[in-house]
Parts: C-alpha cells; sequence; structure tokens
C-alpha cells in the first residue's frame, strides 16, 4: 500500500469511518496473520489468531486518535497493536480455555459460577461465595491474579510453572511461590468470610 493510501485510510479513521476498519483488515490482515503463524505457530490455533484480529481491530478503533504517523506507519502502529492482544491472549489463557471448552467468564463476571462437568451456570443471584471469591481474586496483587487465572483455565490442577514463568518473565520457583501465597490469601480470607473450605 502506498504511503498516500495509507495516509487516506489514516485519515478515515480518524474522521470516524467505521469502513475503514474493513479497508484496513483486507489490506493488513493477511500479512499481519502470516507473521502470527510464524511467531505463534503451536501455541495459537486459527480460532485464536483470529480473536486476536479482532482484539486489534477493536483496539485500534478505540484508540485511533493517538495513531501518529510521524512514529510510523499505520500497517506498523496496526501490527503492535495485534501483537500486544496476542501477548494478551497467552498470559490470559485464552487458548487453553478454547481447548478446554469451557468458558471462562466466571473470572470476571458475578452472574455466573465456575464451570461444572464443561458447562456454566447462569444465576439471576450469583452465590455469596461466588461473589467473595471474585472479590478476593480481583484484590490479589497482579502477578497472583495471573497465576490464578491461568491456573483455573488449565486441563490439569494447575497451569505449567515453567510456560507461567515464561510469560511472566520470572524463574519457576518464584511462580510456585507466588501460587503458594494467593491460595494462602484465598483460603484466609474466605474463612473470615465465614465459608467452610474442603
Amino acid at each position: 500500500m502506498q504511503n498516500t493510501d495509507q495516509m487516506d485510510l489514516a485519515t478515515r479513521l480518524l474522521n470516524d469511518d467505521e469502513h475503514a476498519l474493513e479497508d484496513l483488515l483486507h489490506t493488513y490482515g493477511p500479512k499481519i496473520i502470516i507473521v502470527l503463524k510464524q511467531r505463534y505457530s503451536g501455541v495459537l490455533c486459527e480460532a485464536d489468531l483470529e480473536d486476536v484480529i479482532s482484539v486489534g481491530l477493536f483496539r485500534l478503533w478505540t484508540t485511533r486518535e493517538r495513531f501518529d504517523a510521524s512514529r510510523g506507519s499505520l500497517q506498523v502502529w496496526f501490527f503492535r497493536i495485534v501483537e500486544n492482544a496476542a501477548r494478551d491472549v497467552l498470559r490470559l489463557g485464552w487458548q487453553k480455555a478454547r481447548q478446554m471448552e469451557q468458558p471462562s467468564d466466571f473470572l470476571i463476571q458475578p452472574d455466573i459460577t465456575p464451570p461444572i462437568n464443561g458447562h456454566a451456570k447462569n444465576l439471576t443471584h450469583p452465590t455469596q461465595l461466588t461473589m467473595d471469591l471474585r472479590d478476593i481474586i480481583e484484590q490479589l496483587p497482579d502477578v497472583q491474579r495471573q497465576i490464578v487465572q491461568a491456573d483455573s483455565m488449565s486441563k490439569d490442577d494447575v497451569a505449567s510453572s515453567d510456560w507461567l514463568a515464561q510469560e511472566l518473565s520470572m524463574k519457576p520457583s518464584t511462580v510456585r511461590v507466588y501460587r503458594k501465597r494467593a491460595m494462602n490469601r484465598i483460603r484466609k480470607e474466605l474463612k473470615e468470610r465465614g465459608h467452610e473450605l474442603p
């Protein structure tokens, strides 16, 4: 795409032209998918890549006023947004949630309980335990919360400490320490709120 075409597309975005998103996706999407497939081969599946592109488009649209042509092309800016979205997907473990075929909405929505036999149960009124657990998890330090969320979406009892260590830039032993601290705090606060735990 020539510079004039890129600037025209950027101008349309800044003028709130939603159709510019379609043109942007048509123009840059295939190239970005190829790069993502190379970088995340065996980690993100085709459906994950589609999610990443969708998240990237949404983020681009909601932050379009930040685009600065003097700092780089629209293509480069879009790619950076999409790559950050891919990292977020890995950090949050969305691809593991999809492999388990279980919804992970219960982590962020107060009206859904954790999956039972692969199905989440929608509640008109969430249980007190669900609300308290959600509140406690939200108050955990960021790294501990990410570990707990990754564990909750793992096929096994916990997510791989080696994988989390790589994602969080720390040693596997540090991941295990943070996990233990998080679980101890969750148990302690649940007991303090009157919940009986196994």
